[in-house]
């Protein structure tokens, strides 16, 4: 056959007609909203989780499937876009574009059919449009893939209950294995599939004409017994499994772990494995039971007769049987264990138990129904299943992970409610502010259903040449589908933005159902009065200027508020626009005479529509190309700010000006992580840090970092890099919480209210909520939630960077730390203590204090307790028990995180009982005595925020810094308040957050000013009730003000001053003027532990001894500085 070159184009062009040229328009429109600019937006938290294992892929470093990150089809498709086109933001969602661009088409193409030729038009134009379509038709994630089987499957279901072919019965098996391994949403849409189908099964049998009323009795019967023997045996199998796990949490069943398993042969692991098993016994006995009553009455089901009666009974026994197997997990669930804890025997024991029972079912099921063809379509479903979860058979724990992990893990996630978003979440956040036109519709489609009091619609066909027709339940089921998704996604746990996906799909069909049915009605009226487009065009202008009036009578501008010029110019614009409005119904009445009010009522809804979808398509063209980046719009939830981006090519242009590759020394953390775990997959030097900063980071060029790590940052840093702030992360507002009829009534109370809400619909212009509400976090430089993140550049290639852009000569001029030179490692050599909560053990130590007899006390501050020790490391006693005095009675002697301790020469003990606001006085024994102090903010001796030191001078008198209070407060033994010293400020004698406090040789009073980061000595006069500033230094430490920056400070037998630097992991030696003489680092017992001292305090032989809340342990240090 050849190609005629010659053919005038004029015969081609004849074929083409408007509808044609329409849907080109479309998929034009469709094209360029899912393509352009589509690499602009920065990689998102699950978008990340997405394209990295799809790049190993890619790089041929293989794809395991895992639950957490959905189904294998979107990891296959991303890594075959890589393949084609190279690997980059653009082709990680080329292939969600692609399949959004599909499900445009083949609603425009196919559905044709049952919309009507205006309605498949409508219904394409509004799914190009849907701000959620157009949105994640962008995004990679999974519901673009879910969306266009969703639409298949639901036609393919039409189709065969129009025709019953086979062929449309191989698309449903197709497009459900596809929506299977594509995501788990797959099973409520299954599930809403198998109950709209059993409802049309029943509605069949009701009408069928049985041969006689013996057989209907019989086929009753046989379905009872074995539906009955199923629940049965499933609900007694889930009683022996809970018997069997209850054993097993008692002690009375052993339980190998599959380690031990797996490390023996056939004959070993039957014996490690025969108790579960043969606790198990009684299940599986019962399950075969059941199907051996299922066989026994096959022939007594009358299933052929029931397939070829209703063929809705033929879509549900194909659907529900090839679906079963991958619903073991429910049972498991009913049973208390976890379905994906694998390297337990009765879990995976009890999962292949219900696994190999559910498809013992659904091969009966099949070949029960049709013998000859079940096979070809379990190979289809399960063929394309097997293929995608093993990864094309490489990964064969896949089919594991897929049949049971997946629904599994999305079972056991529904308790977790991540967002933790309301139950109204979809019903009145989403779909009114983003798909008011598909709600509309869906609307509108319930309404005309009740008017023609019928939700099904006839159908024309040819059968063996004879023209019939066809019932079927449009928009019965579109109508359905809206209401049912919505339900069962408002109660599933996790409610996240991008499902509303899965909700509006059948909404979008049926609004383009409805617009046919508009179009239908105006041409009865146009063929019975004609046509008359002037009318249109009037009713249209009517209604929008009603519109107008209704939004300025209910908003901020409303006439008649009062006098003040402004108020009277909305008065005047008010009767202007009324007037306007008059003067237009005066010429839609006066030209449709007589008036026609149906006619008037479509061409309203019309204009409706029409407005409507402009409103639309400029809400999902400010999503989509606008606000992509920044927090305004509600339908993202946890999303990258442009930030990231900016950083990235900062990185990318150093490296390449340093070394001319991607070989530049970066370091990220976990928060980093996202997206940089993409964005960086290139850079071979490279450094993951994730929660645990070390000082190796130093040799970094260039280090990211969430807010979380800034004072350990900059403790690392020093003055070595420069910082640059950026926001890393933000979330919508989220004022829509905890939403009730009052607060609902409130909002819409006032005009200034009202406008508000309507500023933020149309236009998500906060500026006027902020106003009303006092809301001062809605601006891009505050917004709140949100999360930062900071850039540190080293000084020295900051320099570097600098010549390079300028050709200048740059001296490199680095901070560099003061104390390095003199700075040591050291190692203990003695520990006391390890982490825990048991006596012995500590949590979190920070003030230590060794007392005359020559025990350690410890404020074990996690614990919430105060622990003795023998100089031997022998623990003696402990004293407190927990209580928080914000939220119940806190009675003396029980504590909230203690952070200091001191004790007296008869042997007394104080603690500082710092998240309780006081400080306590217990005897030598433990037995609680007195305690002052009450949590308040001020300058009276009652005051008490946070007391962190503690120490007796040598007078007998008990020092406090009161760390909140900017003070130190002194007391007698008796806790009788004798005065106190500082007030806030940077002056002489100020404080900023006093933490440490000790006692010099000479009497003198030694305080860690810590965030005016200094050294204080103070001396008291001779009544003891003044203090003075007789000394002080500066110190470069102390960075930040985290809650765990809180340094300690002790003196020496020789009279020097040792100061704590926690984030910095190290301890400072100075002379009493300030002399910089020694520094210790790296203290831990490991060199994998970082350390983080504390409280400091030496013994009778001059043994240094220092809290550590790192590795929980006291250690002990010979002191040697001279």
């Amino acid at each position: 056959m050849q190609l005629n070159l010659d053919k005038p184009i004029r015969s081609l062009l004849e074929k083409i007609t408007l509808r044609h040229i329409l849907i080109a328009l479309i998929l034009i429109l469709t094209i360029i909203t899912r393509l352009y600019n589509l690499d602009a937006r920065v990689m998102s938290h699950d978008e990340v989780n997405h394209v990295v294992p799809s790049f190993d892929l890619f790089s041929g470093r293989g794809y395991k499937h895992d639950p957490i990150t959905h189904g294998p089809l979107q990891f296959h498709l991303i890594a075959l876009s890589y393949f084609l086109f190279g690997d980059n933001d653009f082709t990680s969602r080329l292939p969600h574009a692609l399949f959004s661009i599909a499900t445009v088409a083949f609603v425009l193409t196919y559905y044709k059919r049952y919309l009507g030729k205006y309605g498949s038009l409508a219904a394409g134009f509004f799914f190009a449009i849907s701000p959620f379509m157009m949105f994640y038709g962008r995004y990679a994630r999974n519901e673009a893939f879910c969306a266009l089987f969703s639409v298949m499957s639901l036609y393919y279901v039409l189709r065969y209950l129009e025709e019953r072919e086979t062929r449309y019965l191989i698309g449903i098996v197709i497009t459900l294995a596809l929506n299977f391994a594509a995501k788990e949403t797959a099973f409520i849409f299954t599930a809403e599939l198998l109950i709209f189908l059993l409802v049309l099964v029943i509605k069949d049998i009701l009408k069928i004409q049985w041969p006689d009323a013996r057989m209907r009795r019989e086929t009753f019967i046989a379905h009872i017994a074995v539906i009955g023997a199923v629940v049965l045996a499933l609900g007694a199998s889930v009683f022996v499994v809970k018997n069997a796990a209850a054993a097993v949490a008692n002690g009375t069943l052993a339980q190998p772990s599959l380690i031990e398993v797996s490390n023996g042969n056939i004959f070993s692991t039957l014996v490690l494995l025969y108790p579960v098993i043969e606790a198990l016994l009684p299940s599986f006995i019962i399950l075969f039971a059941s199907a051996v009553i299922f066989l026994v009455l096959r022939e007594k089901l009358n299933w052929p007769f029931l397939a070829a009666s209703s063929k809705s009974f033929n879509l549900l026994i194909i659907t529900g049987a090839l679906v079963l197997p991958l619903l073991a997990p429910f049972p498991v669930a009913f049973t208390g264990i976890s379905s994906i804890a694998y390297t337990e025997a009765l879990p995976i024991l009890t999962d292949y138990l219900f696994i190999t029972y559910f498809i013992s079912l659904s091969v009966i099921i099949g070949f029960i129904w049709r013998p000859g063809d079940w096979w070809k379509f379990s190979l289809i479903f399960f063929g394309i299943y097997i293929t995608l979860y093993t990864t094309f058979f490489t990964n064969p724990t896949g089919i594991v992970t897929g049949m049971i992990g997946s629904l599994g893990h999305w079972l056991s996630q529904q308790t977790v409610q991540r967002g933790a978003q309301p139950l109204y979440y979809f019903a009145l956040i989403q779909i009114p502010i983003y798909e008011f036109l598909a709600a509309g519709g869906t609307i509108a489609a319930f309404i005309i259903g009740l008017r023609r009091k019928s939700f099904w619609s006839y159908y024309p066909q040819t059968v063996d040449g004879q023209e019939t027709s066809s019932q079927l339940p449009i928009p019965a089921i579109f109508i359905y589908w809206s209401i049912i998704s919505l339900i069962a996604y408002s109660f599933a746990g996790e409610k996240m933005p991008w499902l509303t996906v899965h909700i509006i799909f059948a909404m979008l069909l049926c609004a383009g159902w409805v617009v046919q049915k508009l179009i239908e009605s105006r041409s009865k009226i146009e063929e019975a009065i004609g046509k008359n487009v002037r009318i249109f065009l009037l009713t249209a202008v009517f209604v929008f200027l009603l519109i107008l009036l209704a939004v300025q009578m209910l908003g901020a501008h409303a006439p008649f508020q009062s006098k003040t010029q402004e108020h009277l110019q909305d008065t005047n614009h008010f009767f202007f626009m009324a007037t306007i409005t008059a003067i237009a119904g005066y010429f839609l009445f006066r030209a449709e005479k007589p008036i026609n009010r149906r006619r008037l009522f479509i061409n309203a809804c019309s204009f409706l529509f029409i407005l409507m979808s402009v409103i639309t398509l400029r809400s999902a063209y400010r999503a989509s190309f606008i606000n992509y980046d920044y927090p305004y719009e509600f339908l993202v939830y946890a999303h990258a700010s442009n930030a990231p981006k900016i950083v990235l090519n900062q990185i990318e242009e150093i490296s390449k000006r340093l070394t001319g590759r991607l070989d530049v020394k970066v370091a990220y953390d976990n928060n980093g992580l996202y997206p940089y775990w993409w964005y960086l997959r290139n850079y071979p030097n490279k450094i993951v840090y994730l929660e645990n900063p070390t000082r190796s980071l130093e040799d970094a060029e260039l280090i990211i970092a969430g807010a979380d790590k800034y004072d350990e940052l900059d403790a690392i840093t020093r003055d070595n890099f420069y910082s640059y702030n950026y926001m890393r992360l933000w979330w919508p507002m989220q004022d829509y919480f905890n939403l009730n009829w009052q607060r609902i009534a409130s909002a819409l109370s006032t005009p200034e209210k009202r406008q508000a809400l309507f500023d933020i619909w149309l236009n998500r212009d906060y500026t006027r909520y902020a106003q009303v509400y006092t809301n001062n976090f809605l601006t891009l430089d505050n917004w709140l939630p949100s999360e930062q993140m900071r850039l540190y550049v080293r000084k020295d290639i900051a320099a570097k960077m600098w010549q390079l852009n300028t050709g200048a000569s740059l001296q490199q001029v680095v901070d560099v730390d003061p104390y390095e030179e003199k700075t040591v490692s050291k190692q203990p050599d003695y520990f006391i203590g390890m982490s825990g909560s048991n006596p012995g053990e500590l949590s979190a130590p920070h003030g230590i204090d060794v007392a005359p007899d020559g025990n350690i006390y410890v404020a074990d501050s996690g614990n919430n307790r105060i622990e003795k020790f023998s100089p031997q490391g022998v623990l003696i006693a402990t004293y407190g028990t927990y209580a928080n005095i914000l939220e119940t009675e806190a009675p003396g002697g029980t504590m909230n995180q203690p952070w200091d301790v001191a004790v007296a020469d008869d042997g007394s003990i104080f603690v500082a009982d710092t998240f309780n606001h006081r400080i306590q006085k217990l005897s030598a024994d433990g037995r609680f005595i007195k305690m002052w102090g009450v949590f308040a903010q001020g300058e009276d001796a009652q005051s008490m925020w946070g007391p962190r030191g503690i120490v007796i001078d040598q007078q007998g008198n008990l020092l406090v810094t009161d760390t909140g209070n900017k003070r130190v407060m002194v007391f007698d033994q008796n806790l009788n308040f004798i005065t106190q010293f500082g007030g806030a400020g940077f002056d002489a004698g100020e404080f900023d957050e006093p933490v440490g406090i000790a006692i010099s040789e000479d009497g003198k009073i030694v305080v860690a000013d810590t965030w005016n980061r200094r050294v204080q000595i103070f001396e008291p006069d001779e009544s003891g009730l003044n203090y003075t500033q007789v000394g002080a230094f500066d110190v470069d430490a102390w960075y930040g003000s985290g809650i765990d920056n809180k340094p300690y400070i002790t003196v020496s037998p020789q009279n020097q001053i040792l100061i704590s630097d926690p984030k910095a992991s190290r301890i400072l030696v100075f002379s009493m003027e300030g002399e910089f003489l020694a520094g210790w680092e790296g203290l831990a017992l490991s060199s994998e532990t970082i350390s983080q001292p504390y409280g400091m305090d030496f013994d009778g032989e001059g043994n240094l001894w220092i809290s550590d809340a790192a590795s929980n342990m006291v250690l002990r240090f010979p002191f040697d500085v001279e």
